[in-house]
């Protein structure tokens, strides 16, 4: 039993690790982020934990929100919001602010973790000083402090690993229903705090169950051995059974979810996966020597993304101590630092910066879903340093049973604080961090309760910016586009009138869907509710703006209702007409013109698309108008409408004459697929085309009466 006292110091010197390592961060709790990049990930970060405070106390779902990608919303439950960490900070959230939560979750993963490393390594040894050792070795590491420098919350969060390694272990040593149901509860947690860290947690399960399994072979009677070591084996994994159970419909989803919404990033794996050379590299992130290893790494591997992977020279030294003064205990640690560390290593051997070619287990397990959308097995390396913080508890614990320790308690507890000052100084201090704030003008408090959307110039869609969140957290209303690290497919924005034209900063005026601009810029911000645009001045698009300006002119928006040397806002007008709209999807060629004439003309290919929009309550009945030729010879064209059949029409290959569809459509958004045969054209190297077409125009009862 470990004495009240011992937990005490434990919490009380990982706290002060984290404040040390992180320094000035305590200071700066409610103003600023440690972050590289401007903070790009820290404020998307604070975001998320904002988020999860706000849905939760608003009784929202926390794994879909309607405030970004307005107006279809996005699901986050595959995306890094950090749920765990959410829940950890709410309090914090709710009283001080997300800037403030960020920064707990940060200082709280030095706390959180190395204590749970201490009671699990505590747990491996029967050292209580020995296990504090361990707990800086895991919280210190290289690994852990770059990914606080980065601002990267989902990884920087480690606290979650060893209190699911403990459970685990314990799982291991008592096999037992009530192990296996809380091993399997907290492997779902920390699958909710970081996908990443769940799927190597899992495979982190698997190895250990099968080298313990192993283990229970070795030891057990010969007619026994098989039995019993598929026996642990079972046990080991039934952590994996809840965690499949508990996760079933998600999962399900993830293993048919589309190419655009849950990415393939086998290839990108091969980049991002370590170089064995960068795991025994001395702390990359160190003020004295980290340079150096920054600028060597760069001349063997240039450009190399995410690399540093380091597990420490004073907790490699301890680790390795300990493996061989206590082999016969720590041998399956050993083993399973192997066996992440292989893992880590990705699909392919490299060694400094040296594609060898060699597969490696990780790509047997590649094509599996969920692994293929992984996009860093590099990260793996954060269960290697868990290993580690075992087999460095065991070597000082060996260091400590010598006599020059064992003789004096005071001279033991110095070597101690010696072993964690080197562990502080060596392998985790990186010198003081740039604290990165973020302003939020003073002018979004002042918006009205959310009714439609805003839109945020520059939009930054599938842009690692993430200036458009920090201000929502102030107004709350709903805005076009958003930054998430798996960004949805998003046509929206790409293809609405108004939307597309001022996004880009041009327009095409005379398009083939009628009315054309400016009237078609009015009529779908006016159908989707967007009421207010807003300019940053501060992004440095000075000459985005200048022709952004223009475009609002000629839609008739009138001034600014607010300007100053960082904002720019314009309301939209209150008194533009809401009626359905059709603007052209994807599947259209460029816009083509006959040389002195006002006929113009877009082809397609065997599919395209027309997206409708009724911001009725109410069915709507439309007429929907199109004027189209065939390629070369008659062909016919299947309409469907949201995958319903409407029939199919011969389009002749002269001028045809117009074609209209009477359609009773209902409320929201909807997609009309046009489909016909398509021939290849010399004209055009070959590219398939098959029905252009010359005017689109819908109407409803609301135009007429306009």
């Amino acid at each position: 039993m470990i004495g009240i006292h011992f937990h005490l110091i434990s919490l009380a010197v990982y706290s002060f690790l984290g404040v040390i390592l992180t320094w000035p961060l305590t200071i700066n709790l409610t103003r600023g982020v440690i972050g590289a990049v401007d903070g790009v990930d820290a404020y998307q970060n604070a975001w998320n934990l904002w988020w999860i405070a706000y849905a939760i106390t608003s009784l929202r779902n926390p794994f879909f929100s309607p405030l970004l990608f307005y107006p279809d919303g996005i699901d986050l439950f595959w995306q890094p919001i950090g749920f765990s960490q959410g829940i950890l900070a709410l309090p914090v959230t709710l009283t001080l602010g997300s800037i403030a939560a960020v920064n707990w979750v940060v200082l709280t993963s030095f706390t959180i973790g190395g204590y749970a490393t201490f009671l699990f390594t505590r747990r491996m040894t029967g050292d209580e000083r020995a296990a504090l050792v361990a707990g800086a070795t895991f919280v210190c590491s290289p690994y852990h402090v770059e990914k606080v420098i980065d601002g990267n919350l989902e990884v920087a969060a480690i606290h979650w690993l060893p209190w699911y390694a403990y459970t685990l272990l314990l799982l291991l040593e008592r096999p037992s229903w009530r192990w296996a149901l809380a091993a399997g509860a907290m492997l779902v947690w920390v699958s909710l705090g970081s996908w990443y860290y769940g799927l190597f947690a899992a495979l982190y399960t698997g190895c250990a169950a099968c080298i313990w399994g192993c283990g229970a072979f070795r030891s057990s009677e010969h007619n026994q051995r098989v039995l019993q070591g598929a026996r642990v084996f079972a046990w080991g994994t039934s952590p994996l059974i809840v965690w499949v159970l508990a996760l079933a419909p998600a999962l399900s989803s993830l293993a048919t979810r589309a190419e655009d919404g849950m990415w393939d990033m086998r290839q990108v794996q091969y980049e991002r996966s370590a170089d064995l050379v960068d795991m025994f590299l001395p702390s990359p992130v160190n003020p004295w020597w980290g340079p150096a290893v920054r600028a060597w790494r760069n001349q063997i591997y240039p450009d190399a993304p995410i690399w540093n992977v380091a597990l420490g020279w004073v907790a490699l030294s301890l680790g390795t101590v300990g493996a061989l003064a206590f082999r016969r205990n720590a041998w399956r640690w050993v083993l399973l630092a192997l066996a992440c560390l292989l893992l880590a290593l990705g699909p392919q051997l490299k060694i400094a910066g040296w594609h060898t070619g060699l597969p490696l287990p990780y790509a047997l397990i590649q094509d599996l879903p969920g692994i293929r959308a992984g996009q860093r097995p590099n990260h793996m390396a954060v269960m290697v340093s868990l290993c580690l913080a075992v087999l460095a508890a065991y070597g000082v614990r060996a260091g400590l049973q010598t006599r020059l320790f064992r003789s004096s308690r005071r001279r033991a507890w110095i070597a101690v604080a010696v072993l964690i000052a080197a562990v502080v100084g060596i392998d985790g201090y990186a010198g003081p961090h740039p604290i990165v704030e973020r302003r939020i003008h003073p002018f979004y408090a002042t918006l009205p309760p959310p009714d439609g959307a805003l839109m945020p110039l520059p939009l930054y869609i599938n842009i690692n910016r993430s200036e458009n969140l920090t201000p929502q957290m102030v107004h709350r209303w709903p805005i076009i586009g958003g930054y998430v690290a798996r960004p949805p497919a998003y046509p929206f924005a790409q293809y609405t009138p108004g939307i597309r034209d001022i996004q880009f900063g041009e327009v095409e005026r005379h398009d083939v869907v009628l009315p054309t601009w400016p009237e078609s810029g009015r009529r779908a911000l006016a159908a989707y509710r967007i009421r207010y645009i807003t300019m940053d001045l501060e992004s440095n698009k000075d000459e985005y703006f200048a022709r952004v300006r223009p475009l609002l002119a000629d839609l008739g928006i009138p001034p600014p209702i607010f300007v100053d040397e960082t904002l720019e806002v314009y309301a939209m007008p209150d008194t533009w007409p809401v009626s359905p709209i059709a603007f052209l999807g994807e599947g259209w060629q460029p816009l083509e013109r006959q040389p002195d004439s006002d006929v113009r003309w877009r082809w397609m290919g065997e599919r395209a698309e027309v997206r409708l929009f009724n911001p009725s309550p109410a069915p709507t009945p439309v007429r929907l108008t199109c004027w189209l030729e065939a390629y070369a010879h008659p062909r016919p064209l299947t309409w469907s409408l949201d995958g319903a059949s409407l029939g199919t029409f011969d389009i002749l290959s002269g001028r045809a004459p117009a074609r209209t569809l009477h359609l009773l459509l209902p409320p929201g958004q909807h997609v009309l697929t046009l489909q016909a045969p398509a021939t290849p054209d010399p004209a055009r190297a070959g590219a398939p085309i098959s029905v252009r077409l010359f005017a689109l125009d819908m109407r409803s009862r609301i135009d007429t009466r306009q």
